[in-house]
């Protein structure tokens, strides 16, 4: 390969891409200051235009539009069904259907499958590409940009860093990795962004100088997808400075974007939520141009943007809004960079917008987030300043283009410190990385200072005895291979699975050491088949891992017998259907959301929107088939996309009063959505603000609609509270109570309230207390001694009476002494005419620890007439069954996952 005439610095934004350069030379007569590669682009009208900067944004033509706007670019072989750049913005302006924006942010998407065609998310648009292939794209088109200049010395021979944030966990990079290498780029290193921001700014001897007497530079890194933070040891070196990174914040797609769409929702919020994600995808790109404007210097009080009618046709033709600088002002001052305390924490509100398909943060403050990061590495920063905050911040990113937004987080900064911290601003934001990565190049070929860094945090494996050993601890320079002293087992032949997780920072990792989970949160997964030279099925292995000098992980496991090694790097295999099934265990994976979620999402707001529901009135008759048409078979949806539905209806809660249809099929598909109330980590704020629109009860007074209004409670009762479950037990009391039987009105009420379903209701409450529990057996055995009594009660009495309660506690079941004379009535039923009797005596009498003789003698008896009443084989089964439910038998129930290939020796 010939060497590198050029060093390279690729800023791959989520908003715009930037490309820099310097020549390789030993003349010092040549100018060593990094240059902007200018880039052609197509335009709307079919023209070539060349800019400093590409938006990172690819408009895909429709069959209708070839032939009329053909790109025709200065260079042979690029592509004539793709606009990318400026021309892709204006045109989806226009078609906003077909135009994909933010490839980043949706690289570093763990619930989709970033190999699949998904963008643009949620359009009807049948032309689709990956996220992975939307970045290649971008890097393709740099590519032939630079060879297209550059004919002599194509980019694939020169030096490159391509930026990423330094937040991305190992899998987005090398997702990352995989779009360059498929773009043609195979050497290159990939550098995190706040650290090529420091790179630039350093770069200048004079700001260099002005960092001596500074101990901690604190790194803020705002674009237009990703907030960054990060934090930079100062320490006097040999002829100047030295810095070390020492922390790296959490990853956070919160940005630019999101004052753009909150600017977008300001217009007029009812039509605006009604708009699908391509529509509103183009609007926030008027607001922000609109948002760019009036936070600049003689900015006007107000200005104009024209939306103009989409596919949609949610909102009909062009529409004109006024955007307002005072509204757009308060906006910042309260929502995004609020004054707050330096221990506040960050906030979960119903801010997260799911709108343009990305899971943005729920809390928009960027103050909140900065103030979590500060206090999460308060010790470090004391260790280096002898106080609670950094003495200097470096500010970078196209946020930061506003000197309102910049002065606004600097006077958060020096509210929270004792002494005003050193402002150091890079001339150039738009710019800074690109120009700042061809500096890194430098450095690392001798002729700048280096700034010291290493993983960002410890890294973990886990193993199949639920154990997780460290790898590679925080801080292990690029390149430095770590070399496990323990030997492992691996299973040969089979299909295996690799978790990889990351700790919180104040945890130590030892080399090798095994922990427990808590403190670590789940990264990726690999999954594999080891297969060997030899017929063996377990073998012995050791395990290396590094950071490798291009900026990925690799793992490598060796066997005893020194001819068989695999190297496991993460993430770059293809998707199979078993990675999109599994749903793991712990922090493990969720599922990956269906392709279709997008398209779904639309669907739900054109039904219950009000909008939507003047266009579409007839739509929620269907609703059931359309999403089975989407998603595929419902009892296949996995816990993201059912989820991720649960958000939509909530967000859309107000559209169910439409009428009773919609009510009902609002109520049935929130109820099999959030099933069975527990299992995700925001479970119990949506269980909260599930009971928060509805705990008063229905809108329509119907027996169809308060049966789904009891079914919803009865599928999430797991997730209830304690008082949760208490308020049901009222409302069922006040009609089954002797009281409310002996009421007239109580029983006409009833007559609508779809009484079987209330009464089932009751049964999954399994966090009532003892008394009411034996209330309510009390209750329903009198009712079932009336022949024309529905067997729904007995359903019941086998729920509240099971011997396996299903979400509480096992020291919640009733009494032993308690079920006896409740066998001895069952059992007097006929099963063949009362089949839940049959089911209610298997739930009472099943196999459980602990058990009394007695009570082995009534399952005996249960069995007997099980078999001589003809009920089904798996009810007996299930009282036969020698163990109770556990974990495994669950996990088979709700979808096989792949073994641990770990295991220690």
């Amino acid at each position: 390969m010939a060497q590198p005439a050029f060093r390279v610095g690729i800023d791959l934004g989520t908003t715009n891409c930037v490309v820099s350069y310097v020549a390789i030379d030993d003349n010092a007569a040549v100018d060593k200051s990094p240059q902007l590669l200018p880039i052609p682009q197509v335009m709307a009208d079919g023209s070539v235009q060349e800019f400093t900067h590409l938006p990172s944004a690819i408009y895909v033509l429709a069959a209708d539009e070839k032939g009329k706007l053909e790109p025709v670019l200065p260079w042979r072989h690029h592509d004539k069904n793709r606009v990318v750049g400026m021309g892709a913005l204006a045109l989806g302006q226009r078609r906003a259907g077909q135009l994909i924006q933010s490839a980043k942010s949706w690289l570093s998407h763990r619930q989709v499958d970033r190999r699949s065609a998904i963008l643009p998310w949620a359009s009807e648009f049948t032309q689709k590409i990956s996220p992975l292939d939307a970045s290649k794209l971008l890097l393709e088109h740099i590519k032939q940009s630079w060879d297209y200049r550059f004919a002599n010395a194509p980019l694939a021979s020169q030096a490159i860093a391509l930026t990423l944030p330094a937040s991305f966990d190992e899998e987005a990079r090398a997702l990352t990795l995989e779009a360059a290498n498929l773009a043609g780029l195979v050497n290159l290193y990939l550098l995190e962004e706040p650290q090529a921001a420091c790179y630039h700014y350093i770069s200048d001897d004079e700001k260099l100088a002005a960092l001596a007497d500074k101990k901690m530079l604190l790194v803020v890194d705002i674009g237009g997808g990703t907030s960054d933070f990060s934090l930079v040891a100062i320490q006097p070196g040999s002829s100047s400075v030295s810095l070390k990174r020492i922390a790296v914040g959490e990853h956070l797609l919160l940005g630019g974007d999101n004052l753009d769409q909150a600017l977008a929702f300001q217009l007029d919020p009812k039509q605006i939520s009604a708009l699908s994600a391509t529509r509103l995808a183009a609007l926030v790109q008027q607001t922000r141009q609109a948002k760019e404007t009036l936070l600049g210097d003689d900015a006007p009080d107000s200005l104009t943007i024209t939306v103009l009618g989409g596919g949609s046709r949610l909102i009909g033709g062009s529409q004109k809004f006024s955007v307002d600088k005072a509204a757009l002002h308060e906006q910042i001052r309260t929502g995004f960079f609020p004054l707050v305390l330096n221990d506040e924490p960050v906030q979960k509100s119903d801010y997260a917008m799911h709108t343009l398909g990305l899971p943005y943060e729920s809390d928009p403050a960027f103050t909140r987030h900065l103030a979590a990061f500060l206090t999460q590495h308060k010790d470090a920063v004391l260790d280096a300043t002898g106080s609670t905050m950094p003495d200097a911040v470096l500010f970078n990113g196209g946020l930061f283009n506003s000197p309102i937004l910049k002065n606004r987080l600097l006077e958060q900064l020096n509210q929270w410190s004792t002494q005003p911290l050193l402002a150091c601003v890079a001339d150039e934001p738009n710019d800074a990385v690109a120009k700042g990565a061809v500096m890194y190049l430098s450095a690392l070929a001798g002729d700048t200072a280096r700034i010291e860094s290493g993983v960002p945090h410890s890294l973990y494996l886990k193993m199949g005895d639920e154990q997780f050993v460290g790898i590679l601890p925080k801080g292990t320079l690029k390149g430095d291979v770590i070399t496990l002293d323990q030997n492992f087992s691996v299973t040969l032949g089979q299909q295996v699975q690799f978790p990889l997780y990351r700790s919180d920072d104040h945890l130590e990792c030892d080399i090798g050491s095994v922990r427990s989970e808590a403190g670590l949160h789940y990264i990726s997964t690999l999954m594999t088949e080891l297969d060997a030279s030899h017929d063996v099925q377990d073998m012995s292995v050791r395990l290396t891992a590094q950071m490798t000098e291009v900026g990925v992980l690799q793992v490598n496991l060796l066997a005893d017998n020194q001819r068989d090694e695999w190297r496991l790097d993460f993430s770059t295999q293809p998707s199979t259907d078993a990675s999109r099934d599994n749903t793991g265990s712990g922090n493990d994976q969720a599922g990956l959301l269906h392709s279709n979620m997008g398209s779904a999402e639309e669907h739900l707001a054109k039904c219950f929107s009000n909008a939507g529901q003047k266009q579409f009135p007839e739509l929620v008759k269907s609703l059931k088939q359309d999403l089975d048409q989407l998603l595929g078979n419902r009892d296949d949806w996995n816990l993201a996309t059912s989820r991720r539905l649960v958000d939509k209806l909530l967000s859309v809660k107000s559209g169910r009063t439409k009428s009773a249809q919609h009510e009902r099929q609002w109520l049935q598909l929130m109820g099999y959505c959030l099933r069975p109330g527990f299992g995700s980590p925001e479970d119990p704020a949506r269980v909260q603000q599930v009971m928060n629109a509805i705990k008063a009860g229905t809108q329509f007074d119907n027996a169809p609609v308060w049966g789904q209004y009891w079914t919803l409670f009865r599928r999430i009762a797991g997730g209830l509270s304690v008082d949760q479950q208490n308020h049901f037990y009222k409302q069922f009391s006040q009609y089954y109570s002797p009281s409310g039987q002996r009421s007239r009105d109580k029983m006409k009420a009833l007559t609508t309230k779809s009484s079987d379903d209330l009464i089932r209701l009751v049964g999954a409450l399994e966090s009532l207390s003892a008394q009411d529990k034996a209330t309510t057996i009390d209750w329903l055995l009198k009712r079932l001694k009336k022949s024309s009594e529905p067997d729904t009660a007995w359903w019941t009495v086998g729920r509240i009476a099971s011997r396996h309660l299903l979400s509480g506690d096992q020291t919640q079941r009733i009494s032993e002494d308690q079920l006896f004379g409740i066998l001895e009535f069952v059992l007097k039923e006929d099963w063949k005419k009362r089949k839940q009797a049959g089911l209610a005596a298997v739930l009472m009498s099943q196999m459980s620890v602990g058990e009394s003789d007695k009570l082995s003698g009534y399952r005996k008896k249960v069995a007997n007439k099980l078999k001589k009443d003809k009920c089904p084989a798996q009810w007996l089964e299930r009282l036969e069954s020698q163990v109770e439910i556990n974990n495994d038998e669950l996990n088979a129930l709700v979808g096989e996952s792949l073994p641990i290939g770990l295991r220690l020796t």
